[in-house]
């Protein structure tokens, strides 16, 4: 047996059991063929008594080295319009962007190609809460998918907006955690833990540290990526601290969490 890695473009608007070869290049044929690289496997039969086997599989894909341009930041008003870029950096194969509304409703958006290395991505946010937007490489999804966006409700005041919370739906009972920095302090080191509210439904996490002297000097939260946040934090003082870890308006599972400082 032997493999064969080659640059082909599979056509899938025949039989789907007898694949072919596609190697028009005109417009009409990229709604019909799947870029990408391919392995070409026969069968390892000497002596078939039938036609010979070719298997074709899509190769691995590296969607590290994707990037996603202009992607919003923060809260983005309710009825506003949503615009970002895909950058392939040298990744070849297919895109797919899927939006999931705060109401669970899930759309396929489409992609419009920019040039060879850039793809756009254009919707509206037609609800407030918070969307998430899966995106796959080659049915490889993307580090940190779903990305997040949250939809707020605003009026005009003027010259400025009033910005309003939308109404989460969630149970912190259903958030989870990990680490050490939870059951134990290290004085001058980074302490860090995890909190994983994926199964929690839609809310914000706030996370507070009280010590012999008041507040933490430094709490950093960082989101990882379907409601998965890494918490850092540092202390300098000996002594007794709480850690307070609220998903929305509710305590998380163990919350507040009495540590020690020696």
């Amino acid at each position: 047996m032997f493999r064969v890695s080659q640059e082909i473009r599979l056509n899938t608007s025949g039989n789907a059991e007898v694949p072919r070869y596609c190697n028009n290049t005109s417009a009409d044929s990229e709604n019909e063929c799947i870029f990408g690289k391919y392995q070409r496997t026969p069968d390892a039969d000497a002596y078939p008594t039938e036609g010979p086997l070719v298997l074709v599989a899509p190769e691995l894909t590296d969607p590290s080295k994707v990037r996603l341009l202009h992607f919003p930041n923060g809260a983005v008003l309710v009825n506003s319009e949503v615009n970002f870029i895909i950058k392939r950096n040298g990744v070849k194969g297919n895109f797919e962007v899927k939006v999931e509304s705060p109401s669970g409703i899930n759309s396929v958006m489409p992609l419009q190609i920019l040039d060879p290395e850039r793809l756009n991505v254009n919707f509206n946010l037609n609800e407030a809460g918070l969307y998430k937007v899966h995106i796959k490489c080659n049915s490889v999804p993307l580090p940190k998918s779903p990305f997040i966006i949250i939809s707020i409700c605003g009026e005009a005041e003027g010259n400025a907006r009033k910005m309003e919370l939308p109404i989460f739906k969630s149970d912190a009972n259903c958030v989870t955690h990990r680490g050490l920095g939870l059951t134990h302090i290290s004085l001058d080191d980074r302490n860090e833990f995890t909190v994983d509210g994926s199964a929690a439904g839609n809310n914000m996490l706030f996370v507070g540290i009280f010590g012999p002297k008041g507040q933490c000097d430094e709490v950093v939260i960082k989101h990882m990526g379907n409601n998965v946040y890494k918490i850092t934090y540092e202390v300098r003082d000996p002594g007794n601290y709480l850690v307070v870890a609220k998903w929305g308006e509710e305590h998380i599972p163990g919350s507040p969490f009495q540590l020690s400082a020696n």
